[in-house]
């Protein structure tokens, strides 16, 4: 029989260690953290929020623009058509 492939002795040095962490159910928070935690929040909400405004203002600036030009092209065709009719009903001399 073979007893060369058994296991040699573990050192408790090279074992692997996992270093423990506390949750906060196990440690409550400080009124310093709860605090910061708070303004990490209203900083959020506040760049979303910012964010969101600026996004409505430029659809908004988008339809805006859109509705110019638009507007625009409508009223070139209703001035070509009245120069046109113009011509018709009253040629030039």
């Amino acid at each position: 029989m073979n007893t060369s492939l058994t296991r040699a002795p573990q050192h408790t040095a090279s074992a692997f260690s996992v270093p423990v962490v506390e949750t906060s159910a196990q440690r409550r928070l400080g009124p310093i953290d709860r605090l910061s935690l708070r303004l990490g929040l209203w900083l959020l909400v506040r760049a979303a929020a910012r964010a969101d405004a600026a996004t409505r203002r430029a659809a908004h600036t988008a339809e805006t623009a859109h509705l110019a030009r638009l507007n625009a092209l409508e009223r070139q065709e209703r001035e070509a058509d009245w120069q046109r009719l113009a011509l018709h009903i009253r040629p030039p001399l």
